[in-house]
């Protein structure tokens, strides 16, 4: 077992935690076997997991069913597989409206030297969700890649 983690790889985990898992059903329905099969660590696997149940119930989130439209600037700055990518986290209910708008922020700022792509997004997300502390979080202690979520 590795003693790190890359986020970028934790967030690669989210991302097949949220394509495979079905609304609604435990975290114990991911089959955390295939990801140590692609190659994930425990300790990316047991970070991405303790992200999906701190982020629980915390984006309770009354814009559910709207949509968003990118203004000029964020259509010239973000790909469409970032938007995409940032949508997908959204409507899974792992970002909030707030959390979206908070992540487009810093993608502009970012983007205003170069184009932001998926792995850009994926890092900005990351830092985000990261450093961002929610109301259930205030006492969030974070896995220092050698721990395991019970």
């Amino acid at each position: 077992m590795t003693h790190t983690y890359s986020v970028e790889r934790v967030m690669d985990v989210l991302t097949y935690i949220m394509h495979v898992q079905a609304p609604g059903s435990p975290l114990t329905s991911v089959d955390t076997k295939a990801l140590r099969s692609a190659g994930f660590s425990e300790s990316e696997i047991a970070a991405a997991l303790s992200w999906v149940i701190e982020r629980a119930g915390s984006s309770a989130d009354d814009a559910h069913g709207r949509f968003r439209i990118l203004h000029g600037i964020e259509q010239n700055i973000l790909t469409p597989e970032a938007w995409g990518l940032l949508m997908m986290y959204h409507e899974m209910r792992f970002l909030s409206s707030d959390d979206v708008e908070q992540i487009l922020e810093r993608a502009v700022m970012i983007g205003m030297e170069r184009e932001v792509d998926t792995p850009e997004i994926k890092a900005i997300i990351a830092a985000y969700v990261l450093y961002t502390a929610t109301a259930s979080q205030a006492n969030r202690r974070m896995l220092m890649g050698d721990e395991m979520v019970n």
